[in-house]
């Protein structure tokens, strides 16, 4: 596992530039991160919300209408203008779906899922399948595990894989928690609401019971955006080569930042002066006039007030600072805020 330090980041030309990309999106601050993610691949019990065929809703209602019992398969017939055989193959495809009950060789029912389907026009279909689901590991900046790797709605994006260390494996007890949490909350978590458990070992071939995981690691520009009035956070993964956002859709996106308050740390004020600090250093400027500087942050400016002599040698140097252009990164995680560096003066 890297060290956060040893990582690199992109520098204030790239971040002024992401900006301008991003203000489409009404951004309203912006993070840089690494991520490390499990991909795990398993085989899940799903239930899905289907509509129902047009056709088969038809056959439904001709049901429906008789209020006896049972339906003959003559009465069906005559109702829907089919041939015999038609009616009858399709009554036993519409069983294997739970829809309808055999009652004799020539008379069927509809079934309480019928019932519904009838109603609704939509219906819960059980299935297997195999599922990805993404989690993200949660790390302090040396690399050591803060708590389980959590579920991420991440997309598949460009990534680079990464060898797992034995305090980095995955439980699946994580996995399973993550699908019981999901049921009870019904509907207020990121995880898919329709899985509803792993697949049972006894039911299924052993090769079937296989779970995959694909560890990788993926640079992230994470945004706080405002969409329709609610913020959001939404994620774009970026090429290093190139510090290239890969696509214009995000391939994460959350509710909120406090979904997932490891993907937007909170900065202390020591350390905006500490980054401040470090961006003057780089330019040499004198460390008695850089700390007599008042600093603020309104997201997403870190705005400087400089004493006149230090406001002066900025000018003189024709910086950046008065272009818009000059960003840096706070912090020294995986996860980093970014900030445009703004000059204000004093109150006259």
């Amino acid at each position: 596992m890297d060290r956060a330090s040893s990582l690199i980041f992109p520098g204030s030309k790239t971040l002024a530039g992401w900006w301008r990309q991003l203000l489409p999106c009404q951004p309203q601050a912006f993070w840089v991160g690494y991520g490390y993610a499990h991909r795990l691949e398993a085989p899940v019990n799903v239930l899905r919300d289907q509509p129902v065929e047009l056709f088969t809703h038809l056959v439904l209602q001709a049901l429906a209408l008789d209020r006896t019992e049972s339906v003959s398969v003559a009465a069906l017939q005559k109702c829907l203008g089919l041939p015999a055989a038609v009616v009858q193959r399709v009554l036993i495809g519409m069983e294997s779906e739970g829809f309808v009950a055999r009652i004799d060789s020539m008379c069927w029912r509809i079934s309480p899922l019928g019932a519904d389907a009838l109603k609704s026009q939509h219906y819960h279909r059980h299935a297997q399948e195999r599922r990805d689901f993404p989690f993200l590991e949660c790390l302090d900046s040396s690399g050591q595990r803060l708590g389980p790797p959590r579920y991420v709605p991440l997309n598949e994006c460009v990534a680079t894989p990464w060898q797992v260390d034995e305090p980095h494996r995955f439980d699946v007890a994580w996995l399973r928690t993550a699908i019981e949490q999901a049921r009870e909350t019904a509907g207020g978590s990121t995880f898919p609401a329709e899985v509803q458990s792993l697949v049972n070992s006894a039911a299924t071939e052993p090769w079937q019971q296989v779970i995959v995981d694909r560890p990788e690691r993926v640079l992230l520009l994470l945004v706080l955006a405002n969409s329709a009035g609610a913020a959001e956070m939404l994620g774009f993964a970026v090429k290093i080569d190139g510090w290239t956002l890969c696509d214009q859709t995000p391939a994460l996106r959350l509710p909120a930042p406090a979904i997932f308050p490891e993907l937007a740390p909170s900065v202390s004020a020591e350390a905006w002066h500490e980054a401040w600090r470090s961006w003057c250093r780089q330019r040499q400027l004198p460390m008695n006039e850089v700390e007599a500087c008042a600093i603020t942050y309104r997201a997403p400016r870190l705005e400087v007030q400089p004493p006149p002599r230090l406001l002066q040698r900025l000018q003189a140097a024709k910086s950046d600072l008065f272009r818009g252009d000059a960003w840096l990164l706070v912090g020294d995680g995986y996860v980093r805020q970014a900030a445009q560096l703004t000059v204000v003066t004093a109150p006259s």
